[in-house]
């Protein structure tokens, strides 16, 4: 991609956020965040009122006064727009179905088609996404109120359900953030009850009430770091897994990222050892249960005990 191209896409990327940072534009671009500090520094030589802020939360800004008309889509964007649109309207717990047809289709008319007539394409049959979606109804509403809760930093009131406890609780939470993971919504946030940072499942609250109490985020607070080596959601104490995947587990479990600091070793009898740092125990547990015999825990010891411990309680089920 041409230079003049690169600094265009810079500019979007600024019109559309409040402040972006150079290594957030980089991902995004696909380049360095050296490369978006260069595109910066010539856009501020051709006169783009372009700022900076400084610090952990800082990043580059545009000055309200300046607008400029940025090219239409090109056809890898307008083919990633009709891909969004498919995977965000089938039933994968997406809450906004219904908007997110509105807003596309309010895009294309203002882009125009750029792909020739497409018109006998069925783009239902371009892609698919499934997943197994919480049953709840009350979702969107939950979720209009938290999402107003955090824009205003407002502190919310709920009636907490947790079936696996057997536990029912009220409980007064600083709404931090908003996370769609496996299929369901959650809310983190600052539990008073608790007096640490925990996540909430939606469809579990029972009842919900915005209070007009001011909150700030605990010092420190990062979702990222806070979610880091959780393997899926679950948190729980730190510790190092080692475990001997067989062939073909080896190879399903080669081909995605499951964790940030996992490393795969490949042996010669096509299995792997795979090996990741994991916050907590509990979900990795149910991971290697699911492969079956093809799957062996190395370490540590204490998963090991977990693992046979619920492999013996399975067979008491099916003793004569």
């Amino acid at each position: 991609m041409s230079k003049v191209s690169m600094m265009f896409k810079v500019i979007s990327l600024l019109q559309t956020q409040y402040i972006i940072s150079a290594s957030e534009m980089a991902r995004i671009l696909e380049t360095t965040p050296r490369s978006i500090k260069y595109y910066i520094e010539s856009l501020r030589m051709a006169e783009v009122p372009i700022e900076g802020l400084s610090g952990k939360s800082g990043g580059y800004f545009l000055s309200k006064e300046f607008w400029f008309s940025t090219p239409g889509l090109d056809e890898a964007e307008y083919s990633a727009l009709l891909l969004a649109e498919e995977f965000l309207k089938k039933s994968n717990g997406f809450i906004y179905e219904n908007e997110i047809r509105t807003a596309f289709s309010k895009i294309k008319a203002a882009q125009g088609e750029i792909m020739g007539n497409s018109n006998f394409i069925d783009r239902s049959d371009i892609a698919d996404s499934r997943g197994k979606t919480d049953i709840a109804h009350q979702n969107k509403k939950l979720i209009s109120i938290i999402q107003k809760a955090i824009f205003d930093r407002k502190r919310i009131l709920i009636h907490y359900n947790n079936p696996l406890k057997k536990e029912k609780t009220i409980r007064k939470i600083d709404p931090y953030n908003l996370i769609f993971r496996e299929f369901s919504w959650y809310v983190i946030g600052f539990c008073h009850l608790r007096e640490q940072v925990r996540m909430f499942k939606l469809m579990r609250i029972k009842k919900i009430e915005c209070l007009e109490e001011n909150y700030q985020i605990q010092s420190g607070y990062n979702m990222q770091s806070y979610l880091k080596d959780t393997f899926t959601l679950i948190k729980g104490r730190e510790s190092i897994v080692e475990i001997q995947f067989f062939h073909p587990a080896s190879v399903w479990v080669s081909e995605k990222l499951w964790l940030p600091t996992q490393k795969i070793v490949h042996l010669e009898d096509d299995s792997i050892i795979f090996t990741a740092k994991v916050d907590g125990l509990k979900e990795i547990k149910k991971w290697v249960l699911g492969f079956g015999k093809l799957a062996k825990v190395r370490k540590p010891r204490e998963l090991i005990e977990q693992i046979m411990e619920e492999i013996n309680e399975v067979q008491e089920h099916y003793k004569p």
